[in-house]
C-alpha cells in the first residue's frame, strides 16, 4: 500500500527502432524489477524498485548518497525531478517524463499519483521506504580496496581478504530504505560446511551502535537510504579461512535471510600488525619483508662458498591463496585449531610434503627426475603451488629449498611472518644421540652408521608466541616440510623455539632435539676393533651447524643467525647447552671418555673459489708436535656427493707413506682434471675429500674430511629498467657455455610476480663457448619494484640463475 502523499518512480529503458535493450539484467542486479511493458517508440519494459517518493514532476536524473551521479545501474539513492513531461502511450493510471538529451537507448520515468499536488520542479527530495515487505538485501559491497589498505592484503587480487582482530567495513544494499530506528540487522559468519556456535565456526553478531574490542561484534557506521555502511571486528585469536557472511534483517515484524554465495564470502587470515594475536611483530620494516615480500633468495652450496639464488614466493598471485586454503581443508585439522600458529604452521609442513594426506611436493634425491622436474629447476612456488591446485595431485619434484620456498609462501600467504634459512654442514642425527657418530674399522673403512652430514639443509622459521611453552620461548621457531624424520607419526617438523635450541633444551615441543642436532651437534668418530667395541678417536666439537643464512630485511644481503642459534663454538655457555642437550639422548655418557694424547695436527683443505671447467687442488697438511720422528699412513678419497652427504660417484684416490720429523710438517697433495670429474658430478656439483690417517708410532687414527662447490656461471638478464602496467616490454636471457662439452637437454626458466607467469622455454644444445640469447615478452600487472628471475639447466650443469630488478609504474 502506497503511503499517502507520496508517488512511486519507476523507470523503463527501452530501445530506439524497437530494438530491445540490453543492460535488463544489469538493471535487476542493482535492485530494479521488471513489471509492465509499454511503448516508447521502441519495446520497453518498466522497472521499480519498490520506493515511494514525496510526489513531484518528471525524472531526469538520479544520484546515490553523497552525490554522485548515475545514469545507468547503480541502486537509487535520490531523484531529482526536473525532467520535461512526456506524452504516455501505455494505459493505466500516472504519467510518464522523458529526460532531456542523450542518444540511443532512452531512459524514461512514471510516476503514480497518491493525492497530494506535485512540489514544484528542482526539489531533491530522500527515499520514504515502502511498508509492505521485508527489507530484503540485493548486494553486499565488501569495499575491498578500502578494507585492502587498512589490512596490508590489497596485494591480492582474488576475494575479500581481511586480517583478524582489526575491523573492517561492508556496505549493505537493500530493496528500499534502511531506517535505523524501526529496522534490525544481524551479520553471520559461517565457516565450513556444518558451522556450529560452540565450535567457533557460526558467530551471529547483531549490529549495534559501537565494537566490542577483541569479540566478534558489528555496528553501523552510517546509512543512507538503501544504504548502511557497517563495521565488524573479529578477535585475534579468531579462525583463519573462507567464510560465508548471511545477512539476516527484521523490519515490521518481517524477517529476511540472505542466502550463502560465493560471492558473498570474506577470507580472515592472521594479523600480524594487531598486538593481541600470536604473530604480532612490532616492526614495519620486518612485517614489510617477512609477510608481504614476494622475492627473496635460498642459500646453498657449502659453509665455504656459500651460492645465491632468487626465489619468487608469490604469496598474492592468484590462486595461490586458494591453494592455501585448500592444505588447510585437506589436513582435516580440527577448525577450533585454525586460529593457533603453532598448529597451523605445524600442518602446514606437513601438507608442503606428500609424505602423508597428498601433499604437494614429492621428494626426490636420486639424481633420476624422469616423471616431474629437477629441483634445481624451479624459480619459485608460484607454479608448484598452481600446479597442484589445478591437477590436485603432489608435484614432482623437490628438495628441501624447494620444500622451504613453498612453506615461506603459504606461511605468509596465511599471514604468519616467515623466512628460509639455511644451515650449512647440517647433521641428520637418526639415533637421537645428539652426536653425529662416524665409525671405522681397524682398517680404517668407513661403516655406515646412519648419521649424516648435509652440506646444506633450508627449512623455516615462523615468528610467533608460544603461550604453550613457558615464558621466553616465543619469537622464531623451526619449522621444516622436507619429509626427514617423524614425528607424532607423520612427516613434519616443528615448531621447534630457536631460544630452546641455542640452551640445549631439548625436552620443549615440538622436534627441538632434532633441531639441535642439526646446529649444535659435535662430531664422534669412533675406531670399532673386531670384537665390535668402541673407542673414541676424536670429537670435532665445530663441525657441525655453520653460516646460518637468510635474507636481511629491507635488502639483498644475506644475514647471519648462528648467534640465534648457538653460542660462540667452545664457549662455555655453548658446552653447556650440549651437554645438556646430550643428557636428553640416547648417549649420555657419550663424555665419559677421555681421549688419549694426539701429538701429530691433520688438516685438509681444498680450494675455494674453483669454477666447473677447472683443475680441483687439495691438500693434507700434517705437523709434528713431538721432539721425534712419526710415520704416518695417508688414504686421501675424492668424491661427488649429493648435498645430503650421501655419494654420488668416486673420483679418484691416494694413498701414501709419509715420515714427519720431529716438530716438523709434511703435505700431501692430490689434483683432479675435469676429465677425472665432470661425468662424475650431480645436482649441486659438490665434492667431497675424505682423509684417514695413521700414526704407527703412536696407534693415534685420524679422520677428516673436507666439502667444497664447484661453482657455476650467471645468467644475464636484461630488460627495460622502467616499465608500466599494461605496457609490453621484452626481456633477454644471455647464457654462455664454459664447458669443453656441447651442453644438451636445455631449457630456460622465467618468471616474475606482478610481472610474467612462470615459463619453461627449451633450447637446442650449446656448443662448447657458445653465447646464446632468449627473448621472452611480458606485460605488468602490478606497479612497484620487481624481480625477472630466470635458470638454466641442462645435461651437464645446473644451478645456473639471474635476476634483474626492475620498476613498474
Amino acid at each position: 500500500m502506497y503511503n499517502r502523499g507520496y508517488t512511486r518512480y519507476s523507470f523503463a529503458y527501452g530501445g530506439n527502432n524497437g530494438r530491445s535493450p540490453s543492460v535488463y539484467s544489469s538493471v535487476e542486479r542493482s535492485g530494479w524489477r521488471p513489471g509492465s511493458r509499454f511503448s516508447t517508440g521502441g519495446g520497453s519494459t518498466l522497472y521499480s524498485n519498490g520506493y515511494d517518493y514525496p510526489d513531484g514532476g518528471g525524472v531526469s536524473s538520479w544520484s546515490r548518497p553523497g552525490g554522485r551521479t548515475s545514469s545507468s545501474t547503480t541502486s537509487v539513492g535520490r531523484f531529482h525531478f526536473n525532467g520535461p513531461r512526456a506524452t504516455s502511450s501505455a494505459g493505466g493510471s500516472g504519467s510518464y517524463y522523458k529526460p532531456s538529451g542523450g542518444s540511443g537507448f532512452n531512459w524514461w520515468g512514471t510516476s503514480t499519483n497518491t493525492g497530494r499536488r506535485p512540489q514544484r520542479p528542482g526539489n531533491s527530495f530522500e527515499l520514504k521506504p515502502v511498508s509492505d515487505g521485508p527489507l530484503k538485501l540485493t548486494n553486499i559491497d565488501f569495499l575491498t580496496a578500502e578494507n585492502g589498505r587498512e589490512h596490508h592484503t590489497d596485494e591480492f587480487e582474488e576475494h575479500n581478504v581481511v586480517r583478524r582482530g582489526q575491523p573492517f567495513s561492508v556496505e549493505l544494499h537493500f530493496e528500499k530504505k534502511y531506517d535505523e530506528g524501526e529496522d534490525t540487522l544481524q551479520v553471520e559468519l559461517h565457516f565450513g560446511d556444518n558451522p556450529l556456535p560452540n565450535k567457533g565456526t557460526l558467530q551471529r553478531m547483531p549490529v549495534g551502535k559501537s565494537l566490542e574490542k577483541g569479540k566478534w561484534s558489528a555496528a553501523l557506521e552510517s546509512s543512507e537510504g538503501g544504504y548502511a555502511k557497517v563495521k565488524i571486528t573479529t578477535p585475534p585469536d579468531a579462525i583463519v579461512g573462507k567464510f560465508h557472511v548471511v545477512i539476516e534483517t527484521t523490519s515490521d515484524g518481517k524477517t529476511f535471510r540472505s542466502r550463502k554465495t560465493d560471492d558473498n564470502t570474506v577470507v580472515i587470515l592472521f594479523n600480524p600488525w594487531v598486538k593481541e594475536d600470536m604473530t604480532y611483530i612490532d616492526d614495519e620494516a620486518q612485517l614489510d619483508e617477512y609477510v608481504l615480500n614476494e622475492h627473496g633468495y635460498q642459500y646453498y652450496g657449502t659453509s665455504r662458498r656459500i651460492g645465491q639464488r632468487p626465489w619468487n614466493f608469490g604469496q598474492f598471485e592468484p590462486k595461490i591463496l586458494d591453494v592455501c586454503l585448500r592444505l588447510l581443508d585437506r589436513s582435516k585439522m580440527k577448525a577450533e585449531s585454525r586460529g593457533d600458529p603453532v598448529q597451523v604452521s605445524r600442518i602446514v609442513s606437513k601438507m608442503v610434503n606428500s609424505s602423508d594426506d597428498g601433499g604437494v611436493l614429492t621428494g626426490n634425491w636420486s639424481g633420476n627426475y624422469a616423471g616431474g622436474r629437477s629441483p634445481t629447476a624451479w624459480n619459485g612456488s608460484v607454479e608448484i603451488l598452481r600446479q597442484y591446485y589445478e591437477r590436485n595431485r603432489p608435484v614432482c619434484y623437490g628438495q628441501c629449498w624447494v620444500f622451504s620456498g613453498v612453506m615461506t609462501t603459504v606461511l605468509r600467504c596465511l599471514g604468519i611472518p616467515a623466512r628460509s634459512v639455511t644451515n650449512f654442514d647440517s647433521a641428520h642425527d637418526t639415533d637421537v644421540s645428539m652426536t653425529i657418530d662416524n665409525y671405522m674399522d681397524e682398517n680404517l673403512r668407513n661403516i655406515d652408521g646412519g648419521d649424516s652430514v648435509w652440506n646444506f639443509h633450508v627449512w623455516n622459521e615462523a615468528w610467533m608466541a608460544r603461550p604453550d611453552l613457558p615464558e621466553g620461548y616465543g619469537g622464531w621457531q623451526a619449522v621444516d616440510a622436507t619429509p626427514q624424520e617423524t614425528s607424532d607419526g607423520v612427516y613434519c617438523c616443528g615448531p621447534c623455539p630457536i631460544s630452546a635450541v641455542k640452551n640445549g633444551h631439548v625436552y620443549l615441543p615440538y622436534d627441538t632435539k632434532f633441531v639441535f642436532a642439526e646446529v649444535n651437534a659435535d662430531k664422534v668418530y669412533w675406531l670399532v676393533d673386531r670384537r665390535k667395541n668402541l673407542r673414541k678417536l676424536r670429537v670435532a666439537k665445530n663441525a657441525i651447524g655453520a653460516k646460518m643464512s637468510t635474507k636481511a630485511v629491507g635488502s639483498n644481503a644475506r644475514e647471519d643467525l648462528t648467534e640465534n642459534y648457538k653460542y660462540t663454538e667452545g664457549s662455555d655457555q655453548e658446552r653447556v647447552a650440549v651437554r645438556t642437550a646430550v643428557s636428553h639422548g640416547l648417549k649420555p655418557n657419550t663424555y665419559d671418555d677421555v681421549i688419549e694424547n694426539e701429538d701429530v695436527e691433520f688438516d685438509i683443505h681444498a680450494d675455494d673459489e674453483v669454477f666447473i671447467g677447472e683443475n680441483i687442488h687439495v691438500t693434507l697438511t700434517m705437523n709434528n708436535t713431538s721432539s721425534e720422528p712419526r710415520h704416518v699412513t695417508a688414504h686421501l678419497t675424492a668424491r661427488a656427493m649429493y648435498y645430503t652427504g650421501v655419494p654420488a660417484h668416486d673420483i679418484g684416490d691416494l694413498e701414501k707413506d709419509v715420515t714427519i720429523p720431529p716438530n716438523g710438517e709434511e703435505t700431501v697433495e692430490m689434483t683432479y682434471t675435469p676429465s677425472e670429474y665432470l661425468d662424475q658430478l650431480v645436482d649441486q656439483a659438490i665434492v667431497k675429500v675424505h682423509a684417514m690417517a695413521h700414526v704407527d708410532n703412536t696407534g693415534q687414527v685420524y679422520s677428516g674430511q673436507d666439502d667444497f662447490r664447484l661453482m657455476s656461471p650467471e645468467l644475464t638478464v636484461r630488460a627495460p629498467a622502467k616499465m608500466t602496467v599494461g605496457e609490453q616490454v621484452t626481456a633477454e636471457i644471455e647464457f654462455t657455455n664454459p664447458l669443453d662439452v656441447t651442453l644438451s637437454m636445455v631449457e630456460f626458466h622465467i618468471e616474475g610476480p606482478g610481472l610474467q607467469k612462470p615459463k619453461k622455454i627449451s633450447h637446442t644444445p650449446i656448443k662448447p663457448g657458445e653465447t646464446v640469447r632468449v627473448m621472452e615478452r611480458m606485460t605488468p600487472r602490478k606497479p612497484g619494484k620487481k624481480t625477472i628471475m630466470a635458470s638454466f639447466t641442462s645435461n651437464k650443469l645446473t644451478q645456473v640463475t639471474g635476476e634483474l630488478d626492475v620498476t613498474v609504474s
